[in-house]
């Protein structure tokens, strides 16, 4: 019958599922409290009340002269929205056990949720942190998180980390951290000069909490150093240094030096208020594709996507062409659009500037029974040194 038909659309209002992209972790050495944190035991944050509900306060920090409600306070500070897992170890953990093995145990309780991990050691009793040179704790710290970032990727639970560079001092020759070739690693050495005077055991420390917040609040292929977004200023962070020596007096030189160490520090600009993030340098060569934060996310969340989309084709059946034994057609073109498809999230969230997928057809599936694909991803560009010319022009 003759009728005027009325589609109900959908999707209009651009509605999208709730990123996970921020899910991060903070891993710290403690003290237990009764009816209160315990320790190897995972807890999910989602404010800094869930923090004060496990006893974890400012009184539980300076008490105890170790600091775990700052970097979750931080945290939350620089993101509001963001989740947080957290988990204490014993307080007699060196650095390289949080890493070695608490924080394996950590990252498979959390199921691959935990797109980046803070790693904060505090030295207790006495325990003194050595300066941050070759064979020091906190250099042995960072290969050891590169090891483990090498076996997360390949156990399909990629994540990133960010680490507090104790007692690196800021000199002109500091230590070259991009020289450890430690892609999957963010060495944090800025603190706050007004935490690091309230304790002599907070000192040396650095902001892992601050910085594992702006991470979470930017998405993968941002700059936590974006100066419009990303500013700093507040909280415990009033005052800025690195190893107890206030920003403002720390040379330009020093601190060019500092920045091409590859080291994260607070710094302020010309012509506007605020501390921010100098870079957001990984502790690899500056000439690599993994030499910046954001690429190793952006790889990271890549990684993720592609794999949730081939996995359900693992052990498939697939056609091959009778005539040459080598796939066909159809086949290259869906495991094509699989790919593209797999990708478009972040092509429209402009996380990435483009995609391409390429099935080789010449391959012999049925000698090998592997299918490779190819995924060549375009990412986007920062704009991390802006030129511009000016000059005066007589119009005459």
């Amino acid at each position: 019958m003759n009728d005027v038909i009325i589609v109900k659309g959908s999707g209009g209002l651009g509605r999208r599922t709730e990123s996970q992209d921020g899910i991060s972790a903070l891993l710290c050495n403690g003290i237990p409290v009764n009816g209160g944190v315990q320790p190897n035991t995972l807890y999910l944050l989602a404010s800094v009340d869930d923090a004060l509900s496990l006893q974890i306060t400012p009184e539980y920090d300076l008490n105890n002269g170790i600091l775990v409600y700052e970097h979750i306070s931080e945290f939350f500070r620089m993101n509001p929205n963001g989740t947080l897992y957290l988990m204490i170890a014993d307080i007699n953990s060196t650095y390289t056990d949080l890493i070695e093995n608490i924080c394996k145990k950590l990252l498979r309780k959390a199921q691959g949720k935990i797109k980046r991990v803070g790693v904060v050691w505090n030295p207790y009793g006495s325990v003194t942190v050595r300066p941050f040179e070759a064979g020091s704790p906190q250099i042995d710290a960072i290969l050891s998180a590169q090891t483990l970032y090498l076996s997360e990727f390949a156990a399909h639970r990629p994540v990133f980390f960010i680490l507090e560079g104790k007692n690196y001092s800021p000199t002109s020759t500091p230590y070259n951290i991009r020289g450890l070739n430690a892609e999957g690693v963010m060495v944090v050495v800025g603190q706050s000069i007004v935490t690091a005077n309230k304790h002599a055991n907070y000192a040396s420390y650095a902001a892992v909490g601050t910085a594992l917040g702006a991470r979470s609040a930017a998405a993968v292929n941002v700059k936590h150093s974006w100066v419009d977004k990303f500013n700093c200023y507040g909280g415990s962070l009033t005052v800025a240094g690195i190893n107890g020596e206030k920003i403002d007096d720390i040379s330009d030189a020093v601190q060019d030096a500092i920045d091409e160490a590859g080291a994260q520090f607070f710094r302020t600009h010309t012509g506007i208020s605020g501390y921010y993030f100098n870079s957001t340098a990984t502790a690899t060569s500056a000439t690599s594709d993994y030499a910046y934060a954001e690429n190793v996310e952006t790889m990271n969340k890549a990684a993720r996507l592609v794999r949730a989309a081939l996995l359900p084709y693992l052990e498939s059946p697939q056609k091959i062409d009778p005539k040459t034994g080598k796939l066909s057609t159809e086949v290259v073109k869906q495991f094509e659009t699989i790919g593209k498809r797999s990708l478009e999230e972040m092509l429209r969230n402009d996380e990435v500037s483009g995609i391409n997928v390429y099935v080789d057809p010449d391959q012999n599936l049925l000698a090998t029974s592997k299918l490779e694909i190819q995924f060549e991803i375009i990412p986007t560009g920062s704009a991390s040194k802006i030129i511009a010319k000016l000059g005066f022009k007589n119009p005459f």
